[in-house]
């Protein structure tokens, strides 16, 4: 079985937020696949599905920012259902690189939660490092019952 990487498309937003539901369950975070995060994730160019004959094994949703120094492409979810495939995150790390380089950004960042062993390994095998940065976060109004209620593993309205 071969996985490869290919660009994220419409048709693939039944799999990718299955894949979300679990993948976010697992790890105490709010779902990022609705149907609203795929478009405009698919319009940026950078996002990618990995699939073999199995169907649809992941996702990576990224976008570029620019912080006033340089242009960085931000990953703001690699996902694979856990325990995760190394093999889907791997091609998903490579398209994600491709992607960047092709569009001359030279910075990658890539969130990704702190019990996501195998994520991890796929960034390390693919010379991904660890930030010297820890990032705090801070919701407000109604999005903190969001996702305090998505961090207890809670279902909610959002798909």
């Amino acid at each position: 079985m071969v996985t490869h990487a290919r660009p994220l498309d419409s048709d693939d937003a039944d799999s990718v937020a299955v894949i979300d539901r679990v993948y976010a369950g697992a790890h105490g975070l709010e779902r990022r696949a609705s149907a609203a995060s795929l478009r405009f994730f698919a319009r940026s160019g950078h996002a990618f599905v990995a699939e073999a004959d199995a169907g649809v094994l992941g996702f990576v949703l990224a976008q570029p920012l620019f912080d006033g120094e340089r242009p960085t492409l931000f990953a703001s979810r690699l996902a694979s259902p856990p325990p995760g495939d190394e093999d889907a995150l791997r091609a998903l790390l490579k398209a994600l690189t491709k992607s960047a380089y092709d569009a001359g950004i030279y910075d990658i960042r890539v969130e990704l939660p702190e019990g996501d062993a195998a994520g991890a390994a796929a960034l390390a095998a693919e010379d991904y490092g660890p930030s010297p940065a820890t990032v705090y976060a801070r919701q407000l109004g109604s999005r903190a019952a969001a996702v305090a209620s998505a961090a207890r593993g809670e279902e909610g309205d959002r798909g």
